[in-house]
Formats: C-alpha cells, sequence, structure tokens
C-alpha cells in the first residue's frame, strides 16, 4: 500500500485537466473547467474539474470525486490500479505497490507524437493555410467545439516541417520514422502528411498514436482522399478504435456502443449528440476490437453505409458480436447513403429521429437487406432470395420466428403462404439442419458453405500472382494500375496468403511511401507474412522467365481466367447439394461465366499469333 506521502505527491504532480480531458471535452470556466458528466444523462455540465483542488466531480450525481476517484470509476480499476496509472504518469515511486513500468521507448514515443499533435493543431489555428483548412471543416459541418474536441490539425505543405520541428526537439529520426510520421529518401528525411487536415487518433486511455490525413484542396483530387498511419509499436490497427478514449465514459452511461465504418461517421454522430460511436481505423472489425468494446457494455448497435459494401461488412461485424454474447441491433440507411450524408440532408435531428425510429435486430437486417437492388419480376432472382432467406429463417430459434417470416416473405414477394410454406418445408428436408447453431448466418448470397475438409491452404493458386507481386514492387504506379486492372478478380484468383500481402502492399506501404524500399517493407510485416514473402522471393529467384511488359500483361489475362475458373467451380459445388429449382439458377450463370471464359482464352490466343 503507498504511504498518504505518496499519494498526496501523485496528486500534486498530476493534470487533472490533461487526465480528464482524455475522458470528454471541458470548458473553461474561471479557475475551473466544465463538462457533461460521464456517469449520467444531462443537458447542462455539472462536472466540475478543479486543478487548485485536484478534483473531478458532478455535482448532479455525485460521480468522480478526487482524480483518483475519477479514474476508479471511469476505467473500471480498484484504488491501487488507479493511483499507480497515475503515478506511472507523473513519474512517482510507490512503495509496496506492484506496478507495470512504460518503457523508455514507448514513453519516447508519445513524447513524440504529442509534440506532433500540439504542432498539427497550432498549424491549423494560426496560419493562412490553415484558414482555408478550416474553412473546408466548416463547409463539412464542423464548427470550432467540434474541431478542439477531436484536436484536429493540418499538416503544412512544405514536405520536412514536422522533421525540422521535432528536430528541433532533439528527437531522434529513427524514431520519427518508426512512428510512420517522416520518410526517407536520397535527399532526406521528409514528412508522410503534407497538405492534409490531420485526425489524431488515440489509444484507449487517451495518447495519441497514430494518424488519418485527409485532403481538402481540391488540386488533390488526384491522390488518396486518405492516408492514415502504418503500424507502429504503439499502433495496432486491429486493436484501436476511433474515438473510444472519448466515448468509452459514455458507452458505459448509455449502456450501449454504435459502431460505424469512418471517421467523418463518429463525428456526424458525436455532433448530432451520439457520443458513444466509434469506428475501426482501416481494417476490417476483429475480434480484439469486440473484446475492447466487451470491457464497457454488451449492446451494439451496428451503423454502417447503405451500400453493398456496407451490407457485407456489416453481416460480418453481427457473427463476431453475436459470438461474443453481445445483444445487437442494427440501421439500414435508405439509398446506400453514410451516416455523415445523412446528418447533411437531414440535419442532426432528422438522424436521431431515424436512429432511434429504425434500429433492428439482426434477423431483420437480414431479411431487409436481401431485397436490395433485386428485380423481384424476374423467376431467378426471387429464387435466390427465397433461398437465401430460407437458410436463415431455418436458423430462427423458435417456430413462431419462423412463422413470422414466411408471412412476411409471402407479402413481399407477393405469392401464397400456403405454396411458401411447402417450399421452405422442401427446403428444410433437403438441407443439414444445425442444431446448436441459433445464430443467423450471415454469409453473402451464392457463397458455398465449406466443409473443414474442403478447405485447402494452398500458398499460392498460380505464378502469376508470384509474379504480379513481383511487378508490383518495381515502381507504386506499376502497383496502382496492376491493382486496378485485377481488383475485382483477386479474391477468387488469389491464395488467402497472396491477398494479404498484396493488401499490405498496395494499402498499407504504398499509401505513405512512394518507392518500394525492402527493409521498410519487412517492418510492416507480421511473422507469417514475412515467411510468404521470403518463400516467393526464393520461388521467383528459381524461376527464369523473363519479366517484362508482354509477361506482364499475360499474366494479368492469365488472373482473369483462374478468377472465372474458381467461380465457375464454386458453382458447380453448390449445384450438387441444390434443390432442382436451385439448380437452374446455377446452371445458367455457370453457362454464362463459360462463355465469358471462352471468349477470354481466344482473345488471348489471338494476341499470342500477333
Amino acid at each position: 500500500m503507498a504511504t498518504q506521502e505518496e499519494i498526496k505527491e501523485v496528486l500534486d504532480k498530476t493534470d487533472v485537466v490533461s487526465v480528464v480531458e482524455r475522458y470528454l471535452p471541458l470548458k473553461k470556466s474561471g479557475k475551473n473547467y466544465m463538462g457533461l458528466c460521464p456517469f449520467h444523462s444531462e443537458k447542462t455540465p455539472s462536472f466540475v474539474v478543479s486543478p487548485d483542488k485536484k478534483l473531478a466531480k458532478c455535482f448532479g450525481c455525485g460521480g468522480g470525486g478526487t482524480i483518483i476517484d475519477f479514474v476508479m470509476q471511469i476505467e473500471n480499476v480498484d484504488f491501487n490500479q488507479a493511483l499507480t496509472k497515475l503515478a506511472d504518469e507523473a513519474g512517482v515511486k510507490l512503495s509496496n505497490v506492484k506496478r507495470t513500468e512504460i518503457s523508455p521507448v514507448i514513453k519516447r514515443y508519445y513524447d513524440i507524437m504529442n509534440s506532433s499533435l500540439d504542432f498539427y493543431e497550432k498549424y491549423l489555428e494560426s496560419t493562412d493555410d490553415g484558414k482555408k483548412a478550416l474553412e473546408y471543416l466548416k463547409n463539412r459541418g464542423m464548427d470550432d467545439e467540434l474541431i478542439k474536441d477531436f484536436k484536429i490539425g493540418l499538416a503544412p505543405d512544405i514536405g520536412n516541417t514536422l522533421y525540422r520541428v521535432l528536430k528541433e526537439y532533439q528527437y531522434f529520426e529513427l524514431d520519427m520514422e518508426d512512428l510512420g510520421l517522416v520518410a526517407s529518401n536520397e535527399k532526406g528525411y521528409h514528412d508522410v502528411f503534407s497538405r492534409r487536415i490531420m485526425f489524431p487518433i488515440f489509444n484507449e486511455t487517451g495518447n495519441v498514436v497514430a494518424y488519418s490525413g485527409r485532403i481538402f484542396d481540391p488540386k488533390d483530387k488526384d491522390n488518396p482522399k486518405y492516408i492514415n498511419s502504418p503500424e507502429t509499436p504503439i499502433f495496432k490497427k486491429n486493436e484501436i478504435l476511433f474515438n473510444l478514449n472519448l466515448a468509452k465514459g459514455v458507452i458505459r452511461k448509455n449502456n450501449r456502443v454504435v459502431l460505424h465504418e469512418g471517421q467523418m461517421d463518429v463525428i456526424a454522430s458525436y455532433k448530432s449528440g451520439i457520443k458513444e460511436a466509434v469506428c475501426t481505423l482501416g481494417t476490417a472489425l476483429t475480434t480484439n476490437h469486440v473484446q475492447t468494446l466487451k470491457k464497457y457494455t454488451n449492446n451494439v448497435v451496428i451503423a454502417y453505409d447503405g451500400d453493398k459494401a456496407g451490407i457485407k461488412a456489416s453481416k460480418k461485424a453481427i457473427s463476431l458480436f453475436l459470438q461474443a454474447g453481445f445483444n445487437v441491433r442494427l440501421i439500414l440507411f435508405p439509398d446506400g447513403m453514410d451516416p455523415d450524408e445523412y446528418v447533411k440532408k437531414y440535419g442532426k435531428d432528422g438522424y436521431l429521429k431515424f436512429l432511434n425510429d429504425n434500429l433492428m435486430d439482426a434477423y431483420e437486417y437480414e431479411f431487409n437487406v436481401a431485397f436490395i437492388g433485386k428485380d423481384l419480376k424476374d423467376s431467378i432472382v426471387v429464387e435466390a432470395v427465397k433461398d437465401e432467406l430460407f437458410q436463415m429463417m431455418n436458423n430462427l430459434p423458435s417456430n413462431t420466428l419462423k412463422e413470422e417470416y414466411l408471412t412476411k416473405l409471402a407479402e413481399k414477394l407477393n405469392v401464397g403462404g400456403l405454396a411458401l410454406s411447402n417450399d421452405f418445408d422442401f427446403y428444410v428436408r433437403t438441407h443439414t439442419s444445425r442444431k446448436h447453431k441459433v445464430e443467423p448466418s450471415f454469409v453473402s448470397e451464392d457463397e458455398p458453405k465449406v466443409e473443414p475438409k474442403e478447405i485447402e491452404e494452398k500458398k499460392w493458386n498460380s505464378p502469376c500472382e508470384l509474379r504480379l507481386f513481383m511487378y508490383a514492387k518495381s515502381s507504386k504506379e506499376r502497383a496502382l494500375r496492376i491493382d486496378n486492372l485485377i481488383q475485382d478478380e483477386i479474391m477468387n484468383a488469389f491464395s488467402s496468403y497472396s491477398i494479404n500481402l498484396w493488401i499490405k502492399l498496395i494499402n498499407d506501404y504504398y499509401a505513405v511511401n512512394d518507392k518500394f524500399s525492402e527493409s521498410k517493407f519487412i517492418n510492416i510485416l507480421n511473422v507469417e507474412e514475412l515467411n510468404f514473402y521470403m518463400e516467393i522471393l526464393e520461388t521467383v529467384r528459381k524461376d527464369k522467365t523473363p519479366y517484362n511488359e508482354v509477361d506482364e500483361n499475360k499474366c494479368i489475362e492469365h488472373i482473369k481466367i483462374v478468377a472465372l475458373e474458381k467461380e465457375i467451380e464454386k458453382l458447380n459445388k453448390m449445384m450438387e447439394k441444390a434443390t432442382q429449382e436451385k439448380k437452374y439458377t446455377y446452371v445458367n450463370r455457370v453457362f454464362e461465366l463459360k462463355k465469358k471464359l471462352v471468349a477470354l482464352k481466344k482473345q488471348n490466343k489471338r494476341k499470342e499469333r500477333n
């Protein structure tokens, strides 16, 4: 147990305003600061932070107290854990208290990131470039308070400004490079982010660990809209959630979290009063994200975009949350809109009303999205929709629910209830029941259920995968051109190993680097990816085929052929287990794909002859 003198030293050395601002926005009021209480719902601020008295207390509900009490309640930890956390930050040594020391390297990283944050914020506030960026943000519906809450900044046009500022603080270049703030070439070090509005990304405890930089000048429209920090020793994309540092108190208070796809959606929700909103950062939702959220609530609202990609991502997220024991609700935005677009069109009151009035459970969501973009006058499409929803209904936990959804489906398709019920009974008889599976399947339409014995772990499906990777390494321009030509085929034609490595190269590496560097690329790979990369290098070293433009084009054409063949193979497997009616649908699709395949092969032969 720490002594009273040690506790007093921790309190004396702790900046209470800085600590509390990690969890909620504050406004100065005389000598004190005010904010909305994170422990109960209120519209008028009653939460007071006193730097002099070292208090962080709500005079409405009584939550908080000393800064130690506040951390105990907001982090859901005991006295020793809260004291240790504050002591570590204040540099106070405690006797008889077990503590986890922050390593000097990690502390140095945090210091560098905090210095960069201060610089970006000041550059936005006090420069002519900043005025243009602020005008852009205001036009996007962001006021000064919102900009301050999210600590938004601006990266200068001059490409080594941040580097020079950090050098003045005597930080090491290699540390800056490790954090993805600067990069080097033959001319020296330069900033990774330039002419971009900077959205800082904080970890759960409120330390800035990364950035997402967005273009705002129309002159930059040909550049990627966003550039995100690469993974670093303090930033792991599969663990960090944007805005969790501000949202976690509200999540506890409201006992729910609202999950979005992007940062602007989170900000749109935040300014509309939904401050328990978070999103992932340049990656799909992972079990790590889900387990992090489970510390604060068991209730989630998935509010992804209403387009095809958003629906697909929602289905995957549903499964992860259900497996973790969450109560899942979803919102489906109309016309493929995202939350940010909805707020712009209907205002924050319209957005709040829509969100509260249109929540649905996972089954209702899958039912509704099954009809999006479908022509119900086409009998083949109708059969496909029926098959998809019969699969969902077969897994419903009660007969009452099954009857309810059969009635809804009959109304939607304008068919007789008895005929549809007979079709469903036939489906149930001809499909293997899953006795212990009560949650919806949430697979994409027409995606086959692959049994474990059918899964074949191939390192690559074709040597062309490897050769295209080597071409992509040669230049960023070439890599993006190839990616654009085969992006529709990659998921079918490439192995899972190749897909992961390709995404690392295109989305992670070339997003922040203009030239390929072996050492830099290896640095962003995990152990499994690195092993696979080394296998590629060893394999292509033995390959005697000359590398040239003709071969590159042949590889691209081959990938398109492989993708078609894999799709046909997948449909043939689905046909083996399908009903007679469904087989007709698959036969037609296979026939169309085979026509494309034959035409593509003929085209390639003509090119070879010429």
